[in-house]
């Protein structure tokens, strides 16, 4: 009896071995509902052959990649501690890059905690992109929404956009001019020609980059089915707006708002009339810049359509010509109900306008005859601010371009990809902000410093360079001090809260809309002030940390096309 009873106690005994063995992620006792809390990664997942890190911001010395649905141990790794610029912390960086299994995973740490849930998937990116790229849809202005996939619907808003703010040479105050269309361009209904051009600019260059990653249906949008690839048609719809904006003489106005901010209702309940801001030469240089993209894109999918925009963009250059001073039609007044989106000075866009302009003839290029502007103007990340990178970039890969521009250019795109490299391998997290540096629209920012990189990419085929793009999208997406993705609709923790009138006013979420980031300066008061990349709320009152716009949807679809897969790969990814 004695001896059974202890052999039935010795095979309980090995059973409850072998089954702590088969599972060890479960004795280090971490508590799976803190996921997120100490560790952070990816939220959205990672490509197989990519780098993939994990962050804690508590103390260990080794981590685990573990099965999400089993438990099961698959991979480990050691944890380094690294003093943080980005977040002026000490954190625990590991590397699993070597683990390339698809599937569904979670890292846990010994008496720190677990991870969020992530994949290791090749369309990772695929539908990132085109999440974003559908986000410009569902913010269209002037069209009955319907969309099933989101629940979003709204009747035609907008209709008598827009009436002229102050008389000018061609028109009287007052007198209406049909400018509807378009994209709302943030959290409030106003259309803006400043970055309403920079996005439609991504939208049209990612298509030239990687027209692989791009077809006719894969946005579900109205024109599907038209033969031409979805991306074109989304960036049409910002293209048309802005032909409405050109004045007879080739100017352009500035915007298109209300006189009074819009309450936190549906787009087709704000009766309040709608202007139209006066020129900018600043604005006319960006519209020459992307009707020369216009021209180059469509010229063989749609000639009639390259030619208007070719028309326009010489429209827009002669006025810039004929006005070498920088003009601003400006009062304080446009501003009581819509961003103001000045400038101080037009360089940057008439420089942007003469690249883009150079890529469609050899024998007359504008660039030609402002080779000391170019060699001598900073290079900056690309905003709706300077887009002068951008230009540079197009430039430089364009069979018209001249082998003395090109060496300028090239230089300059090379010297600042490797200022935000150096900027990234100084930050535990790979990023290229430091603690001080996260302001309004601090997620923009730092997916531009990793576009920078992808543009030097093309010309220096340095791995380091696409290796630290990578990175700035993966701190976007949750690997970062707060563990939050900054992407609606993507990861475990996304914003939930934005300040965005339609998505307040209907309940729901738009899914792919990035949130600005962390800001040090709380100009809305509702996020920490000054605490770098702490100063964060997912909050609907917060618009300096908690809001979106198009440019910063943009960059997250340009960057995010540079890391998807061809549509044929994806099946066309939702």
């Amino acid at each position: 009896m004695f001896w059974a009873s202890r052999k039935r106690l010795v095979i309980f005994l090995i059973a409850l071995i072998m089954l702590v063995m088969e599972k060890p992620v479960k004795t280090w006792g971490a508590v799976n509902s803190d996921a997120g809390t100490h560790v952070f990664v990816n939220q959205a997942g990672y490509l197989p052959e990519a780098l993939k890190r994990v962050v804690a911001d508590k103390p260990a010395k080794r981590f685990m990649v573990i099965e999400a649905a089993t438990g099961k141990a698959v991979f480990t790794g050691k944890l380094i501690p690294v003093k943080d610029p980005t977040s002026q912390k000490k954190i625990w960086t590991g590397d699993f890059t070597e683990f390339s299994k698809p599937g569904s995973y979670q890292i846990q740490i010994q008496n720190v905690g677990f991870s969020y849930p992530f994949s290791i998937e090749p369309t990772i990116y695929s539908h990132l992109l085109n999440l974003a790229a559908r986000s410009f849809y569902l913010q269209r202005c002037g069209i009955d929404l319907n969309d099933r996939e989101t629940g979003l619907a709204h009747p035609k808003c907008h209709q008598n956009d827009g009436v002229i703010a102050r008389k000018d040479p061609y028109y009287d105050a007052g007198q209406q001019i049909n400018c509807t269309g378009g994209w709302h361009d943030a959290g409030d209904y106003g259309k803006y020609t400043p970055t309403t051009a920079v996005a439609a600019a991504y939208l049209m260059v990612a298509y030239e980059l990687w027209p692989e990653k791009f077809n006719d249906g894969q946005l579900r949008i109205p024109e599907s089915g038209n033969g031409i690839p979805d991306i074109l048609d989304e960036a049409r719809v910002g293209l048309e707006w802005l032909l409405s904006m050109q004045r007879p003489d080739g100017a352009v106005y500035h915007k298109l708002a209300g006189s009074r901010w819009p309450g936190f209702i549906s787009p087709d309940d704000e009766y309040q009339t709608r202007y139209i801001y006066g020129i900018s030469t600043a604005g006319t240089g960006k519209f020459a810049a992307v009707m020369a993209i216009a021209a180059r894109v469509w010229e063989t999918i749609d000639p009639k359509f390259a030619a208007r925009a070719y028309q326009a963009a010489l429209k827009a250059w002669r006025f810039l010509q004929e006005h070498d001073e920088f003009i601003w039609d400006h009062d304080s007044f446009d501003d009581d109900g819509s961003g103001a989106y000045g400038q101080t000075t037009d360089l940057p866009d008439r420089l942007w306008a003469a690249l883009e302009l150079s890529t469609l003839n050899r024998t007359e290029q504008p660039i030609a005859d402002l080779v000391k502007q170019v060699e001598s103007h900073p290079i900056t990340t690309i905003s709706w601010v300077d887009a002068f990178a951008l230009g540079c970039f197009n430039y430089a890969r364009s069979a018209n371009c001249l082998p003395q521009i090109k060496a300028i250019v090239v230089k300059k795109l090379i010297d600042s990809a490797e200022k935000n490299l150096a900027a990234a391998k100084a930050s535990g997290y790979r990023y290229t902000l430091d603690y001080s540096e996260f302001a309004w629209a601090s997620n923009k920012e730092g997916l531009s410093r990793g576009i920078a990189m992808l543009l030097a990419a093309e010309f220096d085929p340095k791995p380091e360079y696409r290796e630290n793009a990578l990175a700035q999208l993966d701190f976007v997406l949750g690997l970062n001090p707060l563990s939050k993705c900054f992407v609606a609709g993507i990861g475990s923790d996304p914003p939930l809260n934005m300040h965005h009138r339609l998505v307040i006013a209907s309940g729901k979420i738009i899914p792919g809309l990035l949130a600005g980031g962390p800001n040090n300066k709380s100009e809305s008061e509702v996020e920490p002030f000054g605490k770098g990349p702490y100063s964060y709320v997912d909050g609907s009152r917060s618009y300096s940390s908690n809001e979106t716009a198009i440019d910063y949807n943009a960059a997250l679809f340009f960057a995010a096309a540079a890391f998807a897969t061809a549509v044929n790969q994806t099946s066309n990814q939702q």
